[in-house]
């Protein structure tokens, strides 16, 4: 092994580990201080690294926080994705689907809150890209579960429908608006009514 390949491992060792601590310490910030009170200073304080790393890393506050849920939805989604396969019907297969984000929602409802706004409306970004990637998932699984009973294009309308309307269900959630119907209600309206748009199209 040559020095230059040596020197090049423990370049990567020493990103990957300051990328790993920036994480964890995001992650921390997020749970015990919020989004909102969380700053790119506390995150480098507690990760032990120089201010300007983190913006190595994530370039804004908005990418921090699309980066810690970037990588907890690579490791959650694969079994999010497997809790339709138990439901024979379609309505029952897509809220289990959307479970996991109603349960965020109740546990968590500002950070939760802050995730659906920046998918919603915020700025192009390297993690938030990546987070779509895996809403995109999200979408087709539910498109497949449409489109057994609709053609492909309504499928996918109405899979699109169900994932933009049910992030501002959770954004009205947070605003304590329509809270006299409980958020699952309303998503199982929202998902009846998506469905059978999708069938009366055909």
């Amino acid at each position: 092994m040559t020095p230059t390949t040596i020197a090049g491992g423990r370049r990567e060792r020493s990103k990957a580990d300051k990328r790993a601590r920036i994480l964890a310490a995001a992650s921390a910030g997020l749970e015990r201080d919020g989004y909102d009170k969380m700053t790119m200073a506390s995150v480098a304080h507690a990760a032990d690294v120089a201010a300007g790393t983190v913006f190595q890393y994530a370039a804004s506050k908005p990418e921090l926080l699309m980066m810690v849920v970037a990588d907890r939805w690579r490791r959650d989604f694969p079994h999010v994705l497997e809790q339709a396969d138990g439901h024979d019907d379609p309505v029952e297969a897509i809220l289990a689907l959307l479970e996991p984000f109603v349960t965020a929602s109740a546990h968590d409802p500002a950070n939760t809150m802050a995730v659906a706004r920046e998918l919603l409306f915020g700025q192009d970004g390297v993690h938030r890209d990546a987070v779509l990637a895996e809403v995109d998932q999200l979408e087709r699984r539910i498109t497949d579960i449409i489109g057994a009973d609709a053609p492909p294009e309504a499928a996918r309308a109405a899979a699109r429908m169900v994932i933009s309307a049910g992030l501002v269900e959770l954004n009205r959630a947070r605003q304590g608006m329509d809270s006299w119907r409980p958020l699952p209600e309303r998503l199982a309206t929202l998902v009846s009514l998506a469905l059978n748009g999708a069938r009366a199209s055909r």
